[in-house]
């Protein structure tokens, strides 16, 4: 496990700890987790199957991509894809791996804080029950 995780942080796999593999670890050992794992692997989940392209072409609101552009796993196309079906969609490329909140949280946290204040200017002045104001 730790092996991999260090794969998947490429820039920085200092929160590759003994907390961090223990925690995916512990789950392994449920009755039933060979039977999570193959419906996870099959996506033979209960149900019909959706994937990513089914919600976004039904999501109707601001969306941020922080996108680790060092991911081994899920590669800077499937970004490309995903704003092509939502083209609204704001890209930033963060300079991480699979898991960029962990491995570089400032530049996660600050094109969050970037969004939500774009989002709150473009509400400012918008009407809610007569009144005025962000909502």
């Amino acid at each position: 496990i730790e092996q991999v995780l260090k794969q998947v942080y490429p820039i920085d796999n200092s929160p590759v700890d003994e907390e961090l593999v223990r925690s995916i670890q512990t789950p392994s050992f449920h009755p039933n987790a060979a039977e999570v794992f193959y419906r996870v692997i099959t996506k033979n989940g209960a149900g019909p199957s959706v994937t990513v392209d089914d919600c976004l072409e039904k999501l109707e609101c601001p969306l941020l991509l922080c996108w680790g552009e060092e991911d081994p796993w899920i590669r800077s196309a499937s970004a490309d894809k995903m704003q092509a079906l939502y083209p609204s969609a704001k890209r930033v490329s963060i300079d991480a791996g699979h898991c960029p909140h962990d491995e570089n949280p400032g530049q996660v946290n600050a094109a969050i804080r970037e969004f939500v204040n774009e989002i709150n200017n473009v509400n400012k002045g918008c009407s809610q029950n007569g009144e005025t104001g962000v909502f």
